[in-house]
């Protein structure tokens, strides 16, 4: 009996093998077979018609596209029409996850291209045919694929927070972004280590983080018109014109209409221009904006006054 109890056991754990194997015999994968193809895939049984293949115009280069057709609001300073495909994703992706109404991710907002990459992307929703033609909520995560971006323009969005991707932009010189509704910033935003100038005026930040301090080429900073307590210390050791305007009279540094009210930076509380702003709208003159402090900064802050 026991035997034949065992015999038994044997025969079903043999059946059970066999019908394993013949289960892993009958999985296919699908994918692109052929070779040449830039999306060849070595794992795949069957041909699902998905091969891709390098744009004859585009020297044999898997990376780049050629489009035949640029809309009036791109510009290419130099080099063809092959962009660089990762560059396109990403606008594909801004599209996809805000809802944007664009037959191609070329028409979106005002793009400069050099030698394939994309160099200058203006996306501010300015209600004219040079921003987006709508409002922009989400940045995606392959935003760091930008690697060549030099210029940034997204003012008048709702954007509440920065991808940490966002700091993989090391190309970036100039990043303007008022008027948005941004609650934080990523930690390494210090890695963009190219920074000029950069514009955070009139959204909700609470603190900056400390690697700002790490902006060693930055030359403007705006922050006013935040939700702004407090400071990093090491502020002060940045090479920041902290009292001066440019010929153009524009503020290298200004940090007005905020909360700053406890243990500031001496650099800062002692700037000209820490009870400093710009108008909302158009940037055109200062306005003085005192810290949200008590009751009467507060009334001071609803009511600027124009210098």
């Amino acid at each position: 009996m026991i035997i034949e109890k065992y015999l038994s056991i044997l025969f079903f754990l043999l059946i059970i093998v066999s019908c394993e194997r013949d289960s892993e015999k009958s999985i296919d994968i699908q994918g692109c077979l052929d070779e040449t193809a830039c999306n060849y895939d070595s794992s795949a049984t069957i041909d699902d018609g998905s091969c891709v293949f390098a744009d004859q115009y585009c020297n044999g280069d898997c990376d780049y596209t050629h489009f035949e057709s640029l809309p009036s609001s791109l510009t290419i300073l130099s080099g063809d029409s092959c962009l660089y495909n990762p560059d396109i994703s990403v606008l594909d992706s801004i599209i996809g996850l805000n809802g944007l109404e664009y037959d191609s991710p070329l028409e979106v907002g005002t793009q400069t291209w050099y030698n394939g990459r994309l160099r200058i992307f203006v996306a501010g929703n300015y209600g004219n045919s040079s921003g987006v033609n709508d409002t922009i909520y989400f940045l995606p995560d392959n935003i760091g694929d930008w690697t060549e971006l030099v210029s940034l323009y997204l003012e008048w969005n709702r954007i509440l927070t920065l991808p940490e991707s966002f700091s993989d932009m090391t190309s970036l010189i100039n990043l303007y972004i008022n008027n948005n509704v941004l609650s934080s910033l990523p930690d390494n935003l210090g890695n963009l280590e190219n920074l000029y100038f950069l514009d955070l005026g009139y959204n909700e930040l609470p603190l900056v983080p400390e690697s700002i301090c790490n902006l060693g080429n930055l030359t403007y900073l705006w922050l006013f018109n935040n939700n702004l307590e407090s400071v990093p210390e090491c502020m002060c050791e940045m090479d920041l014109d902290w009292n001066n305007n440019d010929l153009g009279g524009y503020p290298y540094f200004a940090i007005g209409a905020n909360a700053l009210c406890d243990n500031i930076p001496s650099c800062i509380a002692e700037s000209e221009h820490f009870e400093l702003s710009l108008d909302q709208f158009y940037y055109s003159f200062p306005v003085y904006s005192p810290q949200d402090c008590d009751s009467t900064s507060t009334a001071l802050n609803k009511n600027p006054i124009l210098y």
